[in-house]
């Protein structure tokens, strides 16, 4: 009679072998989001992003949206003040920030959220984590359409919200109406993006040799 427990053995330590420590904490499980099996509260802030998913599912644009920024002023503690510094952003908690991107891509059918939004970021002509030209971020704004007639929109009257609105269009992460589209903020957004896996970037090859060529340019 062949003896079971090698190969039970070695079914343990298979399993054991698959759960590596970014996809048990770090991944973000869109169909265990959907079913309920995973709880929404953050396990690094508390906060909790089941109000979010349950004005998404229902397709609530812009109460998800003033959801989305109410949701992360409490997860940087700036609930109380109302607005956020470029600071503030870059201490945003990659899960909640995972968490986040993967419900507005999930029920806009890949149409809405920060990751959609990146590429149209980095195409326009920007970098993450620094402001290369107005320009090119007035560019990604019209894009996106947060610009409209040459001018940034207040965005909790004049936003489309409906997915009818332009690619990346939502969520708008502005607290309050800024002039120039709050892009000091959001430079630091995109750079907390890559920091946290949500994006993947590699810096041109050219820049990487300017760099190497002249170290002391300033950049």
């Amino acid at each position: 009679m062949i003896n079971p427990l090698p190969k039970l053995w070695l079914a343990l330590a298979l399993s054991c072998l698959s759960l590596s420590p970014v996809s048990s904490q770090d991944t973000i499980n869109l169909k265990e989001i959907q079913s309920g099996d995973r709880s929404l509260i953050s396990p690094e802030t508390g906060v909790d992003y089941t109000s979010l998913q349950n004005r998404l599912k229902q397709q609530q644009w812009q109460e998800a949206n003033e959801t989305s920024t109410r949701l992360i002023l409490k997860a940087i503690n700036r609930e109380e003040q109302g607005w956020m510094s470029r600071e503030d952003v870059a201490q945003l908690a990659c899960w909640d920030l995972k968490t986040i991107d993967s419900l507005w891509k999930e029920y806009s059918q890949g149409k809405f959220g920060f990751s959609v939004q990146f590429p149209i970021f980095i195409d326009t002509g920007n970098k993450p984590g620094r402001l290369v030209a107005s320009d090119s971020y007035d560019e990604f704004g019209t894009r996106v359409g947060w610009r409209q007639d040459n001018q940034w929109i207040s965005f909790k009257h004049n936003l489309t919200y409906s997915l009818d609105a332009p690619i990346g269009h939502l969520p708008n992460p502005r607290s309050e109406y800024q002039i120039t589209g709050g892009r000091l903020n959001y430079m630091a957004l995109t750079q907390r993006m890559v920091e946290c896996g949500v994006v993947s970037y590699t810096l041109p090859k050219r820049s990487t040799y300017q760099y190497q060529e002249s170290p002391n340019s300033g950049e």
